[in-house]
């Protein structure tokens, strides 16, 4: 193994629009507060492994146009690691916080999977898009995202998710892909196409289902947080981690939206900390704070 996760999709450039307090109607102009730019997408994945002290590289083709310029100076100050050959464009997302959500306006080319560099790489475990993991077979660590444009393809015409290790999206995608009426009926419906499902809520926590039935939700830790993007990059990379170093199924699921949640919480509107992951220290030292909270809570009832 030469590296521990290979995460295998596009890094973006995110061009984040902080502080608006509405989105524009056609032919309106709004005035940010700030523009912070950072790789988002598989390259906050990345960023996040690294930071909880895993290996992971960005597998995929690296973009020579002025964006992809641009990315590869960030990936490089934020030391995420780029693996892959060279393209013509560069995957950008405008992303629009507003409300506690958020919302995207993005470019991309379609995906393609470098095997070759990617064997090279050895990777422990793979983090790809779900329409690609049928060219994955050869990898035994599958864990598979998908994002809203791939929903559209996909819903009403999914794949067998047998084989992967584990599939992560959040309630939105889970209930367009399913036509479900509710995030744990969508769960449960997925989690009968053959693997572990986590859906992510927002400030409403997580849930998973199991192929076997086994279903449970966790609470979000409270935060005040004013830009969620990227939040479920968070909550992919610590659920991996905390997977890959042998955590029991809802243990992964609790620390992955603690993870998120306090790592949102966390970031500033500085450009030298907008790329958002807690340290692992950082995290532990938060995991030992909430246990001591909850200790003396216990104590005074």
């Amino acid at each position: 193994m030469t590296v521990d996760v290979a995460c295998v999709g596009s890094p973006f450039l995110d061009l984040i629009f902080r502080g608006l307090d509405g989105l524009p109607q056609p032919g309106e102009e709004r005035l940010a507060r700030d523009l912070v730019v950072v790789p988002g997408a598989m390259a906050n994945v990345a960023y996040a492994l690294n930071r909880l002290g895993l290996e992971a590289v960005v597998c995929s083709p690296i973009g020579q146009d002025p964006a992809g310029r641009l990315l590869q100076l960030l990936m490089t100050e934020a030391g995420v690691r780029w693996a892959g050959r060279p393209s013509d464009a560069t995957p950008v997302s405008v992303a629009i916080p507003v409300h506690g959500d958020r919302a995207f306006v993005t470019a991309a080319p379609p995906l393609t999977i470098d095997l070759e560099t990617l064997s090279q790489l050895a990777p422990g475990a793979v983090i790809v898009d779900l329409p690609s993991v049928d060219q994955l077979t050869e990898f035994d660590e599958v864990f598979a995202v998908v994002g809203e444009p791939e929903v559209r393809a996909l819903a009403g015409n999914l794949p067998s998710l047998a084989g992967l290790r584990a599939f992560i999206l959040n309630d939105r995608e889970a209930l367009l892909l399913t036509g479900a009426v509710d995030r744990a009926a969508a769960a449960r419906q997925l989690a009968g196409l053959g693997t572990t499902v986590v859906v992510t809520c927002g400030s409403d926590g997580a849930a998973a289902a199991c192929p076997d039935g086994q279903f449970f939700a966790v609470d979000a830790a409270v935060v005040e947080v004013g830009d969620p993007t990227g939040a479920g990059d968070l909550f992919t990379a610590a659920y991996v981690w905390a997977d890959l170093a042998g955590r029991p199924l809802e243990d992964r699921v609790r620390l992955a939206s603690r993870y998120a949640s306090w790592s949102l919480a966390a970031a500033t509107t500085t450009q030298a900390r907008a790329q958002k992951g807690l340290s692992r220290g950082e995290f532990e030292m938060k995991l030992a704070e909430a246990r001591s909270a909850e200790s003396v809570e216990e104590a005074r009832t």
